[in-house]
């Protein structure tokens, strides 16, 4: 099992170290975006496809997180069922329209694609 501090130490939030010196590199902003090949990406065949805005869903790709989504939960600014929405690019309402066996099996997925510590770590949502 990972150490929780060292975990800490890792990601950003409220107890973050001090601001680095102005001789630092300074923060610019970037827009910068990464393109998942589907190599890397999981997807689940839905045995009870649903319907979105019209449209028929009949499987759900997930992407693996990045360390801004892993950073998101880690302050608490999404749940576990808001991270993996995110990883799926699906709304959060969306995925709990899924059947049971669905979600499911969803579930195991986003067990394999995240960090450990997100797994270890009480939370109130699935």
């Amino acid at each position: 099992m990972v150490d929780r501090n060292a975990i800490e130490d890792f990601m950003t939030g409220a107890d973050e170290a001090a601001p680095a010196p102005a001789s630092a590199v300074p923060e610019v902003d970037v827009e910068a975006k990464v393109e998942f090949d589907d190599a890397v990406c999981r997807f689940l065949p839905l045995r009870h496809p649903i319907t979105v805005d019209g449209e028929r869903v009949s499987r759900v790709r997930m992407r693996p997180p990045l360390l801004e989504d892993v950073d998101d939960w880690s302050n608490a600014e999404i749940s576990n069922r808001e991270l993996m929405a995110r990883l799926c690019e699906r709304p959060s309402g969306v995925l709990k329209k899924l059947v049971w066996s669905d979600a499911e099996a969803l579930m195991e997925i986003f067990h394999q694609m995240v960090p450990e510590f997100v797994l270890a770590a009480p939370k109130d949502d699935a």
